[in-house]
Protein backbone atom coordinates (compact mmCIF):
# COMPACT_ATOMS: atom_id res chain seq x y z
CA UNK A 1 0.00 0.00 0.00
CA UNK A 2 1.21 3.50 -0.73
CA UNK A 3 2.42 5.39 2.36
CA UNK A 4 0.17 8.37 1.68
CA UNK A 5 -3.11 6.93 0.44
CA UNK A 6 -6.35 8.95 0.40
CA UNK A 7 -9.08 7.97 2.86
CA UNK A 8 -11.27 5.01 1.97
CA UNK A 9 -13.38 5.90 -1.04
CA UNK A 10 -16.12 4.07 -2.89
CA UNK A 11 -13.41 2.52 -5.07
CA UNK A 12 -11.66 0.96 -2.09
CA UNK A 13 -14.83 -0.45 -0.54
CA UNK A 14 -16.45 -2.06 -3.60
CA UNK A 15 -15.62 -5.39 -5.17
CA UNK A 16 -14.52 -5.18 -8.86
CA UNK A 17 -17.94 -6.22 -10.19
CA UNK A 18 -19.78 -3.61 -8.12
CA UNK A 19 -17.21 -1.02 -9.10
CA UNK A 20 -17.76 -1.64 -12.80
CA UNK A 21 -21.53 -1.47 -12.45
CA UNK A 22 -21.34 1.81 -10.56
CA UNK A 23 -18.98 3.49 -12.98
CA UNK A 24 -20.84 2.40 -16.07
CA UNK A 25 -24.17 3.67 -14.79
CA UNK A 26 -25.16 6.91 -16.46
CA UNK A 27 -23.41 6.35 -19.78
CA UNK A 28 -26.72 6.41 -21.64
CA UNK A 29 -26.80 4.74 -25.04
CA UNK A 30 -23.01 4.47 -25.42
CA UNK A 31 -22.69 0.73 -25.96
CA UNK A 32 -18.92 0.23 -25.81
CA UNK A 33 -17.53 0.62 -22.31
CA UNK A 34 -14.62 -0.14 -20.05
CA UNK A 35 -13.45 0.69 -16.55
CA UNK A 36 -10.04 0.69 -14.88
CA UNK A 37 -8.91 1.34 -11.32
CA UNK A 38 -6.04 3.76 -10.84
CA UNK A 39 -3.76 4.68 -7.95
CA UNK A 40 -0.49 6.52 -7.67
CA UNK A 41 1.47 9.48 -6.39
CA UNK A 42 2.60 12.72 -7.99
CA UNK A 43 5.63 14.46 -6.56
CA UNK A 44 5.26 18.24 -6.39
CA UNK A 45 8.42 19.79 -7.89
CA UNK A 46 10.40 22.54 -6.22
CA UNK A 47 9.12 26.01 -7.06
CA UNK A 48 5.47 24.94 -7.29
CA UNK A 49 3.22 27.11 -5.11
CA UNK A 50 -0.27 25.94 -6.11
CA UNK A 51 -2.08 23.05 -7.81
CA UNK A 52 -4.80 23.06 -10.47
CA UNK A 53 -6.70 19.83 -11.15
CA UNK A 54 -8.48 19.65 -14.53
CA UNK A 55 -11.23 17.05 -15.02
CA UNK A 56 -13.84 16.56 -17.75
CA UNK A 57 -16.33 14.43 -15.78
CA UNK A 58 -16.30 12.59 -12.48
CA UNK A 59 -16.24 12.93 -8.73
CA UNK A 60 -13.32 14.43 -6.83
CA UNK A 61 -12.87 13.98 -3.07
CA UNK A 62 -9.91 15.91 -1.66
CA UNK A 63 -8.51 15.29 1.84
CA UNK A 64 -5.51 16.81 3.56
CA UNK A 65 -2.11 15.43 2.59
CA UNK A 66 1.37 15.85 3.98
CA UNK A 67 4.70 16.80 2.44
CA UNK A 68 4.90 17.65 -1.25
CA UNK A 69 3.04 14.69 -2.69
CA UNK A 70 -0.38 14.24 -4.29
CA UNK A 71 -1.69 10.72 -3.73
CA UNK A 72 -4.77 9.41 -5.54
CA UNK A 73 -6.85 6.25 -5.77
CA UNK A 74 -9.99 5.69 -7.78
CA UNK A 75 -11.16 4.68 -11.22
CA UNK A 76 -11.68 5.78 -14.81
CA UNK A 77 -14.96 5.11 -16.60
CA UNK A 78 -14.89 5.14 -20.42
CA UNK A 79 -17.71 4.74 -22.95
CA UNK A 80 -18.06 5.32 -26.68
CA UNK A 81 -20.43 4.84 -29.61
CA UNK A 82 -18.13 2.42 -31.42
CA UNK A 83 -15.41 -0.09 -30.58
CA UNK A 84 -12.96 2.00 -32.62
CA UNK A 85 -13.72 5.15 -30.60
CA UNK A 86 -13.40 3.21 -27.35
CA UNK A 87 -9.97 1.98 -28.47
CA UNK A 88 -8.94 5.61 -29.10
CA UNK A 89 -10.08 6.58 -25.61
CA UNK A 90 -8.24 3.63 -24.06
CA UNK A 91 -5.07 4.68 -25.89
CA UNK A 92 -4.95 7.84 -23.77
CA UNK A 93 -2.83 7.79 -20.59
CA UNK A 94 -4.75 6.17 -17.76
CA UNK A 95 -2.93 7.97 -14.95
CA UNK A 96 -3.31 11.74 -14.39
CA UNK A 97 -0.61 13.76 -16.12
CA UNK A 98 1.15 16.59 -14.26
CA UNK A 99 3.29 19.46 -15.54
CA UNK A 100 3.90 23.13 -14.69
CA UNK A 101 1.55 25.62 -16.32
CA UNK A 102 3.51 27.16 -19.24
CA UNK A 103 2.00 30.57 -18.46
CA UNK A 104 2.72 30.28 -14.72
CA UNK A 105 5.51 27.86 -13.77
CA UNK A 106 4.56 28.15 -10.08
CA UNK A 107 1.29 26.29 -10.80
CA UNK A 108 1.28 22.51 -11.22
CA UNK A 109 -1.49 21.41 -13.60
CA UNK A 110 -2.75 17.87 -12.96
CA UNK A 111 -4.91 16.71 -15.85
CA UNK A 112 -7.17 13.69 -15.44
CA UNK A 113 -7.76 11.25 -18.33
CA UNK A 114 -9.85 12.98 -21.01
CA UNK A 115 -11.76 12.39 -24.22
CA UNK A 116 -9.62 12.56 -27.40
CA UNK A 117 -10.55 15.15 -30.01
CA UNK A 118 -13.15 13.93 -32.51
CA UNK A 119 -14.33 10.96 -30.42
CA UNK A 120 -17.96 10.61 -29.32
CA UNK A 121 -18.01 9.26 -25.80
CA UNK A 122 -17.33 9.98 -22.16
CA UNK A 123 -14.38 9.74 -19.80
CA UNK A 124 -15.03 10.11 -16.07
CA UNK A 125 -12.33 10.28 -13.40
CA UNK A 126 -13.68 9.44 -9.95
CA UNK A 127 -11.11 9.45 -7.20
CA UNK A 128 -10.06 10.36 -3.70
CA UNK A 129 -6.94 12.51 -3.45
CA UNK A 130 -4.59 13.71 -0.75
CA UNK A 131 -3.32 17.21 -1.54
CA UNK A 132 -1.12 19.24 0.84
CA UNK A 133 -3.60 21.15 2.99
CA UNK A 134 -1.49 24.32 3.04
CA UNK A 135 -1.10 24.57 -0.75
CA UNK A 136 -3.66 26.65 -2.71
CA UNK A 137 -5.84 24.41 -4.88
CA UNK A 138 -8.06 24.97 -7.90
CA UNK A 139 -10.38 22.28 -9.30
CA UNK A 140 -11.94 22.73 -12.73
CA UNK A 141 -14.54 20.21 -13.93
CA UNK A 142 -15.41 21.24 -17.48
CA UNK A 143 -18.56 19.10 -17.74
CA UNK A 144 -20.26 17.17 -14.93
CA UNK A 145 -18.80 16.37 -11.55
CA UNK A 146 -19.27 16.48 -7.79
CA UNK A 147 -16.50 17.92 -5.60
CA UNK A 148 -15.77 17.37 -1.90
CA UNK A 149 -13.07 19.24 0.03
CA UNK A 150 -12.08 18.19 3.54
CA UNK A 151 -9.73 19.93 6.02
CA UNK A 152 -8.17 22.54 3.76
CA UNK A 153 -5.88 25.21 5.23
CA UNK A 154 -5.09 27.19 2.07
CA UNK A 155 -7.42 28.96 -0.37
CA UNK A 156 -9.52 26.66 -2.55
CA UNK A 157 -11.30 27.45 -5.82
CA UNK A 158 -13.78 25.08 -7.48
CA UNK A 159 -15.71 25.28 -10.74
CA UNK A 160 -17.94 22.61 -12.26
CA UNK A 161 -20.49 22.90 -15.06
CA UNK A 162 -22.92 20.74 -13.08
CA UNK A 163 -22.61 18.91 -9.79
CA UNK A 164 -23.00 19.02 -6.02
CA UNK A 165 -20.38 20.63 -3.77
CA UNK A 166 -19.44 19.85 -0.18
CA UNK A 167 -16.84 21.64 1.91
CA UNK A 168 -15.87 20.47 5.41
CA UNK A 169 -13.44 22.11 7.84
CA UNK A 170 -11.98 24.48 5.25
CA UNK A 171 -10.10 27.37 6.84
CA UNK A 172 -8.30 29.08 3.99
CA UNK A 173 -11.30 30.54 2.19
CA UNK A 174 -13.39 28.97 -0.57
CA UNK A 175 -14.69 30.28 -3.89
CA UNK A 176 -16.94 27.89 -5.81
CA UNK A 177 -19.27 27.84 -8.80
CA UNK A 178 -21.59 25.14 -10.15
CA UNK A 179 -24.08 25.49 -12.99
CA UNK A 180 -26.58 23.33 -11.10
CA UNK A 181 -26.13 21.48 -7.85
CA UNK A 182 -26.71 21.49 -4.11
CA UNK A 183 -24.10 22.91 -1.75
CA UNK A 184 -23.33 22.07 1.87
CA UNK A 185 -20.62 23.75 3.96
CA UNK A 186 -19.86 22.91 7.58
CA UNK A 187 -17.23 23.68 10.21
CA UNK A 188 -16.12 26.54 7.96
CA UNK A 189 -13.67 29.32 8.81
CA UNK A 190 -12.75 32.29 6.64
CA UNK A 191 -14.24 33.85 3.53
CA UNK A 192 -16.84 31.98 1.52
CA UNK A 193 -18.20 32.76 -1.96
CA UNK A 194 -20.41 30.01 -3.40
CA UNK A 195 -22.85 30.32 -6.30
CA UNK A 196 -25.06 27.82 -8.10
CA UNK A 197 -27.42 28.26 -11.04
CA UNK A 198 -30.01 26.06 -9.32
CA UNK A 199 -29.84 24.18 -6.06
CA UNK A 200 -30.21 24.39 -2.29
CA UNK A 201 -27.46 25.71 -0.03
CA UNK A 202 -26.72 25.06 3.62
CA UNK A 203 -23.70 26.61 5.33
CA UNK A 204 -22.54 26.33 8.95
CA UNK A 205 -19.95 29.01 9.68
CA UNK A 206 -17.76 28.60 12.77
CA UNK A 207 -15.36 31.54 12.27
CA UNK A 208 -16.59 34.01 9.63
CA UNK A 209 -14.14 35.89 7.43
CA UNK A 210 -14.65 39.31 5.90
CA UNK A 211 -17.36 38.20 3.47
CA UNK A 212 -19.91 35.38 3.13
CA UNK A 213 -21.78 35.03 -0.16
CA UNK A 214 -24.39 32.33 -0.88
CA UNK A 215 -26.17 32.79 -4.21
CA UNK A 216 -28.55 30.41 -6.00
CA UNK A 217 -30.73 30.90 -9.04
CA UNK A 218 -33.45 28.70 -7.57
CA UNK A 219 -33.50 27.09 -4.14
CA UNK A 220 -33.36 27.50 -0.38
CA UNK A 221 -30.36 29.14 1.29
CA UNK A 222 -29.64 28.51 4.98
CA UNK A 223 -26.73 30.47 6.44
CA UNK A 224 -25.88 29.49 10.03
CA UNK A 225 -23.56 32.01 11.72
CA UNK A 226 -22.43 32.47 15.36
CA UNK A 227 -25.17 34.02 17.49
CA UNK A 228 -22.84 36.85 18.58
CA UNK A 229 -21.67 37.73 15.05
CA UNK A 230 -21.51 41.41 14.15
CA UNK A 231 -22.32 41.88 10.47
CA UNK A 232 -23.73 43.80 7.53
CA UNK A 233 -26.36 41.79 5.66
CA UNK A 234 -27.89 42.17 2.20
CA UNK A 235 -30.41 39.41 1.42
CA UNK A 236 -32.72 39.51 -1.59
CA UNK A 237 -35.10 37.10 -3.30
CA UNK A 238 -37.14 37.86 -6.43
CA UNK A 239 -39.79 35.26 -5.71
CA UNK A 240 -39.89 33.92 -2.17
CA UNK A 241 -39.36 34.67 1.51
CA UNK A 242 -36.66 35.71 3.98
CA UNK A 243 -36.34 35.04 7.71
CA UNK A 244 -33.70 35.68 10.37
CA UNK A 245 -32.93 35.08 14.05
CA UNK A 246 -31.51 38.57 14.68
CA UNK A 247 -34.63 40.72 14.72
CA UNK A 248 -33.87 42.42 11.41
CA UNK A 249 -36.72 43.84 9.37
CA UNK A 250 -37.75 41.96 6.24
CA UNK A 251 -39.57 44.08 3.68
CA UNK A 252 -41.57 43.15 0.62
CA UNK A 253 -39.95 43.88 -2.75
CA UNK A 254 -42.25 43.95 -5.75
CA UNK A 255 -45.22 41.58 -5.93
CA UNK A 256 -43.45 38.35 -4.95
CA UNK A 257 -40.03 39.28 -3.59
CA UNK A 258 -38.43 40.28 -0.31
CA UNK A 259 -35.31 42.02 0.96
CA UNK A 260 -33.44 42.29 4.24
CA UNK A 261 -30.63 44.75 4.86
CA UNK A 262 -29.11 45.92 8.08
CA UNK A 263 -26.15 46.15 10.42
CA UNK A 264 -25.42 44.48 13.71
CA UNK A 265 -22.63 45.76 15.93
CA UNK A 266 -19.25 46.55 14.38
CA UNK A 267 -20.15 44.73 11.14
CA UNK A 268 -16.87 42.82 10.83
CA UNK A 269 -18.43 40.46 8.27
CA UNK A 270 -20.53 41.17 5.18
CA UNK A 271 -23.24 38.57 4.52
CA UNK A 272 -24.81 38.42 1.05
CA UNK A 273 -27.68 36.00 0.40
CA UNK A 274 -29.42 35.65 -2.96
CA UNK A 275 -32.06 33.48 -4.61
CA UNK A 276 -34.16 34.31 -7.63
CA UNK A 277 -36.81 31.87 -6.44
CA UNK A 278 -36.62 30.34 -2.98
CA UNK A 279 -36.30 30.90 0.76
CA UNK A 280 -33.42 32.72 2.46
CA UNK A 281 -32.62 32.12 6.14
CA UNK A 282 -30.00 33.77 8.36
CA UNK A 283 -29.80 31.55 11.43
CA UNK A 284 -28.06 32.07 14.78
CA UNK A 285 -25.86 29.08 15.43
CA UNK A 286 -25.82 28.31 19.13
CA UNK A 287 -22.46 27.42 20.68
CA UNK A 288 -22.11 24.06 22.42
Amino acid sequence: MMPNMPPRSMFQTLCPTSLALLLLAGCGGLGHRSVEEVAGEIEIPAGIERVRLEVENGRIDVAAGAGRTIAYAGGVRRAADTADDLAKIEAQPLQPQASPDPTDPTTLVVRAPHLPTGVVGIVAFEAGLHVPADMPLEIVVSRNGHVVLDHREAFSKVRTARGDLRFQSCRGGVQARTGAGNVIVFEHSGDLDVRTGAGDMQAFIDVPGDKLTLDTGKGTVQCHVPADLEFDVDARVEQGRISNDFGLEVRQEGEFGAAMTGRRGAANTTVILRSFSGYLQLIAQKSD
